[in-house]
Formats: C-alpha cells, sequence, structure tokens
C-alpha cells in the first residue's frame, strides 16, 4: 500500500475492511454514551450534542449508524496521513486500535456537522423557520475546510451542482444558505446531498468529510 501512496483498490479493501471491523464497537459506543466519554478524556469532549441528539441517537439505529459512519470515514482519512508519515508504531498499539483511537479523536469535530444537519432537517419537517447554524471553532473550520477540499479534488468529475456544494460548504456555509446561494429549495439540496454522501460512501474511504 506505500507503493501506492496509500491509495487505489487495496487500500480501499484495507480501510473498508477496518471500517467494517470497527463499526460495531463504535455504534455500541455511541448509544451506550461512552464514545464521549472516551473523547473526553483524550480532550476532545463533545459539545454539539443536545440531550435530545443524545436521546435519538440511543434509540434510532438509522441516525446512530449515519454519525458512526462519519467517524469512521474521518478516522480513516486520518489514518491514512498517520501511515503515509510512518508515524504508526506497531509496538505500542494494532492498526484496529490504531484507528479507533484516531475515529475518538474525530468525533467531537464530526458531531458538530452532524447536529447541524439534524437541526436544519428537524425544523424543515416542521415547517419552521431555520436558526442560523452554530459557530465552530476556528481550529475546526479550518480542518474542515481541509477535508473539503480534498473532497472536491477527489470528486472531481461530479456534476457542478455537488462540487458547488462541497466548495460552499468548505467556506462555512450553512445548509440553508447554499440552497439559497443555488437557486434550489432546501429539500431538492438536501436530497442531491444525501444522494452524493450515498455514493461517496460506497465508493471507499475519501467519501464525506468531519
Amino acid at each position: 500500500m506505500r507503493k501506492h501512496d496509500f491509495q487505489g483498490p487495496a487500500w480501499d479493501v484495507f480501510v473498508g475492511m477496518m471500517q467494517q471491523e470497527s463499526r460495531g464497537v463504535v455504534e455500541t459506543w455511541i448509544k451506550d454514551g461512552r464514545m464521549l466519554s472516551k473523547a473526553k478524556r483524550m480532550g476532545r469532549a463533545v459539545t454539539a450534542l443536545s440531550l435530545a441528539l443524545r436521546e435519538l441517537l440511543r434509540h434510532d439505529e438509522i441516525a446512530r449508524y449515519d454519525l458512526a459512519q462519519d467517524a469512521l470515514l474521518a478516522g480513516a482519512r486520518v489514518l491514512r496521513k498517520v501511515l503515509k508519515d510512518s508515524r504508526w508504531d506497531p509496538q505500542q498499539s494494532s492498526l484496529k486500535t490504531t484507528f479507533i483511537n484516531l475515529v475518538i479523536l474525530q468525533f467531537s469535530t464530526v458531531t458538530k456537522t452532524w447536529a447541524v444537519s439534524q437541526e436544519y432537517r428537524q425544523h424543515e419537517e416542521a415547517g419552521e423557520d431555520v436558526p442560523d447554524p452554530p459557530a465552530l471553532w476556528v481550529a475546526d473550520q479550518f480542518t474542515a475546510t481541509e477535508n473539503w477540499v480534498d473532497l472536491d479534488a477527489r470528486f472531481s468529475e461530479e456534476g457542478e451542482t455537488v462540487r458547488a456544494m462541497i466548495r460552499l460548504r468548505g467556506m462555512g456555509l450553512a445548509p440553508k444558505d447554499i440552497a439559497t446561494e443555488l437557486g434550489l429549495s432546501y429539500r431538492s439540496a438536501e436530497g442531491i446531498w444525501r444522494r452524493f454522501t450515498t455514493k461517496a460512501r460506497d465508493q471507499g474511504s475519501d467519501g464525506r468529510p468531519a
């Protein structure tokens, strides 16, 4: 995999197996709250999950899967960087343990994006005015923008609408503002984005960013 710069078919198969083997643990930890405790112990406390969203994650299997998948994808991107930079020490931990620890470290940032998407969806379904999204920390904005740029390059063959959405999200625009900017209804824009993220997840480790 190093010969191919940790990308391509071999990498996708490898990281897909890592995600599949780790998904059950990650979902369980999200469901029972251990993920929040573990993230806090690593200095990355989760602040974006309200009591209502925590309750949703305890009882909604689809919501739990979506958040776990986002965290696994974020962890996979960081794992690639760790391996490329030769920063993994097999004497210290196994690859699976290293991967799960990276997922935990990314979880706080991932939940910010996920929580905002849930907030907008709930208000849209209720027919209420959508509130302004909460501000993200500057460090998280920088990380998110860097990831969106990577994603934009990876999916350069996508239609202009999807690529515009990637760029606008990288600039920090909220979903409702992106829909307005592109002249779409919020529901239509959300449908386009959901289809894209589903496709991205099916293609490998660099689908939806944190």
